[in-house]
């Protein structure tokens, strides 16, 4: 295994952006390359962050002998194509979410890691957020009893990315871009459900606030495992005041409660306002709660550690974060949107 882990990000926007600052302080780890297509942004982005080679496109970049693992944090639907090319180029992969837009795509991506040999991680943060990680633990010890039923939800007031707006792009609408988050995290604690019923508003004109956009803005699945445990999952665009995320879980012997999000220990009161406080979140005057360190929080900076861990020889590979992982929450999200349309609950 090699001491030192070089990396080719593809893309250079917002989780492109997060990445790389997670990239710089994990040790054993060197960001050697970008690839985007826009030629400033790409530019801006490499001086930022000191990286040495920039490309045009990923596949320029897959035939740099250099890079063992390519980072996709591209929009969704170039997420399986660009997973595949990599893997056949002999480059391992970290894919942001979700593994692809379709579960046919996403069946292709597990395909190519399986023919290859390659590695690919499935990048749910949540898997690795502090406090879920604590929270798993307490429950794992069992101190809420026999968990009956669990609840999550990512929720904000919608994505402003052009990548966002349509099904072909995205996949979907708020289940698929923020409910995936507590799907995966579910697909790691629970594993696959056997049922799955789902409710979500109707795209464009019936969404509940958001009526340009193609996909749902609010969606919610009820999932059923094999040992009846319930859980319940949901993705909303109609929350304002900043990114909420939370986590339930009700045992036969307690309850235990996370703020994800909201959870931070400061507490500022500003009248003039300042520069940030957290994700999406529309001013920074009077009371807010700013984020400490998101990267940290949320699990980016612990779950980038781990794939470089991984590639080392030092860990073994979490579960959650697979290439079969990735594609059973797409077949739990493909599930909550096939319950909508027909108005019955689908068997996985």
């Amino acid at each position: 295994m090699k001491d030192e882990i070089s990396i080719g990000i593809a893309g250079s926007k917002f989780a492109a952006g997060f990445h790389a600052e997670c990239w710089e302080k994990t040790p054993g780890t060197r960001v050697s390359a970008v690839a985007a297509r826009d030629a400033a942004t790409r530019e801006a982005f490499r001086q930022k962050h000191t990286i040495a080679r920039s490309y045009e496109d990923v596949g320029r970049m897959l035939t740099d002998k250099d890079i063992d693992l390519i980072d996709i944090c591209t929009p969704n639907y170039l997420h399986a194509e660009m997973a595949v090319a990599a893997m056949k180029a002999g480059k391992d992969v970290l894919c942001e979410k979700p593994l692809a837009t379709t579960v046919a795509d996403g069946e292709a991506v597990v395909r190519a890691q399986k023919e290859t040999g390659r590695r690919l991680f499935y990048a749910e943060d949540w898997i690795f957020a502090p406090a879920l990680v604590r929270a798993r633990a307490i429950i794992a010890e069992g101190g809420i009893g026999r968990p009956v039923y669990l609840r999550a939800k990512e929720s904000h007031n919608g994505s402003h990315s052009p990548y966002a707006q349509t099904i072909k792009l995205c996949g979907g609408g708020s289940v698929m871009h923020l409910g995936v988050h507590p799907i995966g995290f579910f697909q790691h604690l629970l594993g696959t459900p056997k049922a799955v019923v789902g409710r979500c508003s109707g795209g464009g004109e019936a969404n509940l606030v958001h009526h340009k956009l193609e996909g749902e803005d609010w969606g919610m699945g009820i999932l059923t495992y094999a040992d009846g445990t319930q859980a319940v999952v949901e993705g909303n665009y109609v929350t304002a005041g900043g990114m909420d995320d939370t986590f339930e879980a009700y045992g036969s012997e307690g309850v235990l409660k996370v703020q994800l999000t909201f959870g931070s220990p400061l507490s500022v009161y500003s009248r003039k306002g300042f520069a940030y406080a957290m994700e999406k979140t529309d001013f920074t005057h009077g009371w807010t709660r700013p984020a400490v360190d998101e990267n940290e929080s949320l699990g980016y900076r612990t779950e980038l550690a781990h794939v470089a861990a991984c590639l080392q020889g030092k860990a073994q590979q979490e579960k959650g974060t697979f290439a079969t992982d990735g594609l059973q929450v797409l077949k739990v999200i493909d599930a909550i949107y096939r319950s909508n349309r027909e108005g019955r609950a689908v068997t996985l």
